[in-house]
């Protein structure tokens, strides 16, 4: 039966893409990163609220009523007693006010710092590759002003929309319209910001706009479904019903922003079909892994690369049919050589130096017919080394001046490579 499926789902994109999402989203731990943005975004979002009425406050200072109609439109009405009274206790003097204004800034950086490392470990940035943290801070500033934009911008369409006569039910649709334009927008700006790889903008589109139509429907239902959810909530959270509902909110949306991102990026490096028989993996399934070993890459004297592996390697070297992995994640055309899953090369300013190390850890003996055969190593004094192969016959390498002096005696006891 799971054969069956597995061939099934393999013949059919339709089936085979979203399962290879799902699969991604598992191999990263991508709930872990979306419990984390819903954390700190539920620690961003009053701060975000807040900063967003007073700049508002001030800015329609001279205009009482549409002061107050931008307002509602921003702030949730669960929220609303709260923020006002936190908007009451901010200072009246210019230079305390932007100090407070810097203050909620900073505050409502959490949220931008955990979509920084979620958008970057989904799209398989290696660690050395990423930015430092003076650049990490400023992108986070700038993700929180653009949010903040977002944010006024769709407060300001509602109450345009909703000051126009005769639009009941047109009006309502040209809301969630520019709703959904204005969070596109946002999504795209910040995965530009914070992703760590040059893409073209047209690879950040497809994500966009799954994760714009998901905030409009969370705007627009939203209301509703946090009423629903406190009064379902108040009988065990009494008074903390209302931050349990908001809560729950944030982290179905955050959930759905990561699922995006994943389906850009299994679309980017084309990482399907998987499979469902785990025991017949796939090409895409061997990419996978070697996305998820390059992710580790700290620092350019050791780096995890992928090498071709010739014909007469042992078999656990896995093989990847015509498939390579570029450098920016994707899937390239090859040759249909073996492909090592992860190679480890530590290199000199000039020029590379292997260390013929396997990340596996121990290389397994090989077993035909029955037998047991064990790779012998003998050294030679000028031309180099001669490992027996199984069949009896001598395979010559070059002597490697620079190989890691247990490699040799890792080999004779038949432990393997290190």
């Amino acid at each position: 039966m799971l054969a069956w499926v597995d061939r099934v789902q393999r013949r059919h994109a339709v089936l085979a893409f979203p399962y290879a999402v799902l699969r991604k989203y598992d191999d990263d731990e991508a709930g872990r990163d979306a419990a984390l943005i819903a954390y700190y975004g539920f620690l961003s979002v009053f701060p975000l609220l807040l900063l967003g009425v007073a700049v508002v406050s001030r800015a329609l200072v001279r205009d009482a009523g549409l002061r107050e109609s931008v307002v509602e439109a921003i702030v949730p009405p669960a929220l609303g007693a709260t923020v006002d009274e936190a908007l009451a206790s901010l200072p009246t003097s210019t230079l305390a006010f932007v100090a407070g204004l810097v203050g909620l800034l900073l505050s409502a950086t959490g949220v931008a710092y955990s979509v920084d490392r979620t958008v970057n470990h989904v799209a398989a940035v290696p660690r050395g590759d990423r930015a430092g943290a003076v650049v990490r801070f400023l992108r986070a500033v700038l993700t929180v002003v653009v949010l903040l934009v977002g944010v006024v911008a769709v407060g300001c369409l509602t109450v345009v929309v909703a000051a126009l006569p005769g639009l009941p039910l047109t009006g309502r649709v040209v809301v969630a319209s520019g709703s959904a334009v204005i969070a596109f927008a946002v999504l795209l700006a910040c995965g530009w910001l914070l992703l760590d790889r040059p893409v073209p903008v047209r690879e950040l589109c497809l994500p966009a706009a799954i994760g714009a139509a998901l905030v409009a429907a969370m705007l627009h239902l939203g209301t509703r479904l946090l009423a629903f959810l406190v009064a379902g909530a108040g009988p065990v959270y009494g008074g903390f019903a209302t931050v349990a509902g908001v809560f729950t909110l944030l982290s179905l949306l955050s959930h759905g922003l990561v699922l995006a991102a994943e389906v850009a990026a299994v679309r980017h490096a084309r990482l399907w079909p998987r499979a469902v028989d785990r025991s017949r993996p796939t090409v895409a399934d061997a990419r996978a892994l070697l996305l998820l070993c390059r992710e580790q890459d700290r620092t350019p004297a050791l780096r995890v690369d992928v090498s071709d592996v010739p014909a007469d390697q042992p078999s656990e070297v896995s093989r990847v049919a015509g498939q390579r992995v570029a450098d920016d994640g994707r899937g390239e055309q090859g040759e249909g050589q073996r492909v090592q899953p992860a190679h480890v090369r530590e290199r000199e300013p000039d020029r590379p130096v292997a260390l013929d190390a396997d990340v596996h850890g121990v290389r397994q003996r090989d077993r035909r017919d029955g037998s047991q055969h064990q790779h012998h190593q003998t050294e030679q004094d000028a031309t180099g080394d001669e490992l027996a192969r199984p069949d009896g016959t001598a395979e010559h390498q070059p002597r490697d001046e620079h190989r890691h002096p247990d490699v040799g005696q890792r080999q004779q006891d038949g432990r393997g490579q290190v």
